[in-house]
């Protein structure tokens, strides 16, 4: 089917070029990115910023230009909104053509795939939607593939080929989290990849990757109708298996899919419209083990090789077009590198056949291997490797030269106040994280890039550490004493919102929100501990904060998708376990959103290291009482509900027994506070070894009562260390807490205070780290507290900066004379750092070569134990709760708390920063992260 639509003024943005092949003369410097790894920048070839998260690169048929899919969250120059970028190949200038229908409030999503028309005058882009999958809305696409004239470098709305919701097989099922959404008996389509056939006379076909109904269509690009239909479910859930990208034969015969979190590839036969073979590629033994995520594919001249990227397991794998089977798989690990985790995910091939480029995105370089003996076998070195901006996504070959897209360019770099988002015109608001991640274009000369491999190879070797030594972890009496880490995870808050107001190290106090009246524990932590004041969270959002919280890198499926899923909810909240409302453990799938190498809990369980986890990855199971439906943004509720006698706690009513500690047990908060009928865990890990009475993420849950449920069971543990009892009775050696409420609610009025939910999550650290240091624990136990990501905050260095403490009892520093930490550290330090206490081996490419935090434990060893400050339960901030009128009390009451950042984090935090600011304008942050000291 073919849908009119009218021509839309697209606006035209140019980017400056820069270089072309060799680099220009330029200076190099030094990007530290908060993954650890530095950028030598500029890259080899860098031309230009690009919009942001170029997908795909399509060359013209005429070889003149390239065009660049752009399907993230749109940056500020483009107003959050996507477009397609064409770079002229013949000056090597870079336009941007951003199209209003794919702005930051709208419907639809560019997604993947884009290709252009036989005749040259006709690009076709994928576009995906969950919020109007048929477009029955005004200004809504709904689902298919966006048709753009093409004329002398300048896209043009032209029509919109709608692809409906898709027929399902009996026994099939849609998830719940996409059955609102998706009408009876039927799968929301999403396309992806495109693969384009020609055809005679200009008639065209376009075979489409359906990566939410778990199919492949083939359909007339002049007409819309559908030639054929291809059934890729691997399971009674749709979607299951995500179907990724297509490749077809000249001949347009045959054709092959990638299965995203299938572990296969499956073999077509366009003209039967046939499945004719399924290819395992690397297939985990265990049904909800991570998948190999086959994504990219690409055929060989001469047709007898398909190559295709297995990004969640360093190889590519070469498969006979005749056999069906691998013939070799080329090992995309960095030369001299020990652990996974490069991520390769895009490919191309030189003119001649002899060279395929492999895009290492977690390497943030290019691999190139010789191919040139189509029989080869086995396992397969590369030559060497290209160092790149941060986390190259597309490649493509133009004669002698290699195009190279990256998704994150050289980091947020600095914002202007207030930003050019709609919302922040309207708001004053300054710049949201995912609107400062600009892509980047570089244009590489092939021959002469191989005359420089040994020294590109070792650039991409030093940029991601692999040569410098992590240093160690020195306690002044020489052994480690340490035999337990408490490592807790807090929400979204930047440093200088918390900690501008210290008065020690690098802090701007006018951006403070939350400062000592508020959050003294604290504020008494970094003082007595240690200040961190060059810190940053790896993760820019939750999404994939959390996912480097704890596996200290990220799979492909989660970088490709949470940017559209925070920009308009046009992907469900696959984050934490949960993939569109499903537990991927219950239905004995992997989840698609797993790194490849793990997370700490599979370390720990593969090590014999005790460990217990309150909160992370699991999900309450919450009375029925009717939670708010899901806001057009970032997450939907959790389909975890369950009748209970009492669905929540009022004033004065009677606490549970295992909470209540410092409220003579009856509540005193002023608000409903929600109960829950138990815990599910996410991770197979994870069963047997988390507190089947901690929550997980609800800001109107206390994080006294959180507090108040560890310390429960801490004490039993501290009684049985003093009884000498068995050690499975005693603490664990890892203990994950998190304590989420610092993220607040809002101003919803008759809910709690924004300052009182912080106040509220900061008293609760320092009661964990009073009752810790008074315990016979303090001698041998460390802990490690972060936020998982900054989310948008006010921070005069970088909108990654955060806060983040390392507290024991060999810490440096004393409240009199604060120790000030200048050193450039990440998340990924903290858990490199924690796994050398615990005397666990690295998980992968990033945590394996990060700088330990070994000054943070060189102390004397006689630091006192942490008094906790009781101020704000005294004085009753922790119970305030919000005023009918209270500053953004509507919007907030729009807004949905169910996950984290389920929120907008940008209208979230306008609304915070008037509650403590009134109408004070925020002052612009710089975002320029400083390397620190040696």
């Amino acid at each position: 089917m073919t849908r009119a639509w009218w021509i839309l003024p697209l606006v035209l943005a140019p980017f400056v070029g820069q270089c072309l092949g060799q680099q220009a003369d330029v200076t190099t410097h030094t990007i530290s990115l908060p993954t650890t790894k530095v950028l030598h920048a500029p890259a080899p070839g860098r031309i230009a910023l690009t919009n942001s998260f170029p997908a795909a690169i399509a060359l013209s048929p005429d070889g003149r230009y390239a065009a660049l899919l752009n399907d993230g969250y749109g940056t500020q120059e483009t107003v959050a909104t996507q477009s397609i970028s064409v770079l002229d190949l013949k000056t090597n200038q870079l336009s941007d053509f951003p199209d209003k229908r794919f702005g930051e409030e709208v419907h639809q999503s560019y997604y993947i795939g884009l290709v252009f028309g036989s005749d040259g005058k006709h690009l076709y882009a994928s576009v995906g939607s969950i919020t109007d999958p048929s477009g029955q809305k005004p200004g809504n696409t709904g689902n298919g593939i966006a048709v753009y004239s093409f004329i002398d470098g300048k896209v043009a709305a032209e029509r919109f080929i709608a692809i409906e919701p898709q027929p399902l097989a009996a026994g099939k099922s849609i998830p719940s989290g996409l059955q609102k959404a998706t009408p009876a008996a039927g799968a929301i389509p999403y396309p992806a990849g495109l693969a384009l056939i020609p055809g005679a006379n200009g008639a065209d076909k376009l075979l489409v990757a359906n990566n939410l109904s778990d199919s492949v269509v083939l359909v007339n690009a002049a007409d819309g109708k559908v030639l054929q239909h291809f059934d890729l479910s691997t399971s009674d859930l749709v979607p299951s298996s995500y179907p990724y990208t297509v490749a077809t034969t000249r001949d347009g015969r045959r054709a092959w899919c990638s299965l995203w979190n299938g572990s296969r590839v499956a073999e077509l036969d366009l003209t039967s419209g046939q499945v004719v073979r399924w290819i395992k590629l690397k297939e985990p033994e265990s049904p909800v083990a991570p998948g190999s995520h086959p994504t990219a594919m690409l055929l060989s001249p001469d047709g007898k090789l398909l190559y295709v990227a297995l990004s969640n397991a360093d190889l590519v794998a070469a498969v006979s077009t005749d056999s069906g089977q691998p013939t070799a798989f080329l090992n995309t690990t960095v030369r001299n590198q020990e652990y996974m985790g490069t991520t390769p995910l895009a490919l191309a091939q030189s003119r001649d056949g002899k060279r395929l480029f492999v895009a290492d995105a977690s390497a943030n370089a290019v691999a190139v291997f010789d191919v040139s003996n189509s029989k080869a076998s086995g396992a397969v070195a590369a030559l060497g490797f290209i160092p790149t901006d941060w986390y190259p996504s597309a490649l493509a070959v133009t004669g002698d030269d290699l195009l190279i897209a990256t998704a994150k360019g050289q980091g947020t770099g600095p914002n202007a106040m207030p930003g050019k988002t709609s919302w922040e015109l309207r708001h004053h608001d300054h710049a949201y994280i995912a609107t400062l991640l600009h892509g980047s274009i570089a244009r590489v000369n092939i021959p002469l890039a191989m005359g420089k491999i040994e020294d590109f190879t070792q650039a991409v070797e030093r940029d991601n550490l692999l040569h410098s030594p992590p240093g160690a972890v020195q306690f002044s009496g020489g052994k480690n004493p340490i035999k337990h880490v408490i490592y807790v995870i807090k929400e979204n808050r930047t440093y200088d919102q918390v900690l501008g107001d210290l008065g020690v190290g690098n802090g701007d106090s006018s951006l403070t929100l939350y400062g000592s009246a508020i959050t003294p524990n604290e504020h008494k932590l970094a003082l007595q501990f240690g200040v961190l004041d060059n810190f940053y969270d790896s993760g820019e959002v939750s999404g994939d904060g959390h996912v480097w919280s704890t596996a200290a890198i990220t799979s492909d499926y989660n970088e490709k998708d949470w940017q559209i899923a925070y920009r308009g909810k046009e992907r469900t909240y696959d984050f934490q376990g949960t993939v569109a409302d499903e537990f991927p453990l219950d239905r004995n799938l992997p989840d698609v959103d797993d790194p490849g190498t793990g997370f700490l809990w599979d370390d720990l369980a593969q090590h014999g290291v005790t460990y217990r986890d309150y909160g992370e990855f699991v999900n309450a199971v919450w009375c029925n009482k009717p939670r708010k439906a899901a806001s057009p943004k970032q997450g939907t509720p959790s389909p975890l509900e369950t009748p209970c006698p009492q669905t929540e706690l009022h004033k004065g009513d009677t606490l549970p027994p295992n909470v209540g500690a410092p409220h003579a047990g009856a509540s005193p908060w002023p608000w409903a506070v929600p109960l829950f009928n138990g815990v599910k865990p996410t991770k197979a890990v994870l069963r047997d070894h988390f507190d089947p009475l901690y929550p997980d993420f609800n800001t109107d849950y206390p994080d006294q009562l959180r507090a108040d449920e560890f310390l429960n069971e801490f004490g039993a543990f501290v009684r049985a260390r003093q009884a000498n009892e068995d050690a499975r009775l005693q603490l664990p050696a890892f203990v994950l807490l998190y304590l989420p409420d610092d993220h607040t609610g809002g101003t919803r009025p008759d809910h709690p205070r924004p300052a009182a939910s912080v106040a509220d999550n900061d008293l609760a650290l320092g009661r964990v780290v009073d009752a810790v240091s008074h315990s016979p624990y303090w001698n041998d136990t460390a802990i490690f507290i972060l936020e998982d990501d900054a989310q948008n905050g006010g921070d005069h260095v970088d909108a990654h900066r955060s806060i983040a403490f390392v507290v024991s009892k060999y810490s440096q520093g004393s409240p009199v004379s604060p120790y000030v930490e200048h050193r450039f550290y990440t998340t990924v330090n903290v858990i490199r750092t924690m796994e050398v206490l615990l005397g666990l081996p690295p998980m992968n490419l990033n945590d394996a070569y990060a700088p330990l935090m070994g000054q943070l434990f060189s102390g004397a060893g006689n630091q006192p134990p942490f008094n906790a400050d009781y101020q704000n339960l005294r004085d009753g901030l922790i119970y305030e709760i919000n005023k009918s009128n209270a500053p953004g009390a509507s919007a907030s009451n729009k807004m949905d708390f169910s996950r984290p950042d389920a929120a907008d984090a940008a209208k979230l935090n306008e609304v915070l920063w008037r509650d403590e600011k009134g109408k004070q304008p925020a002052p612009a942050p710089q975002h320029n992260v400083f390397p620190g000291g040696d």
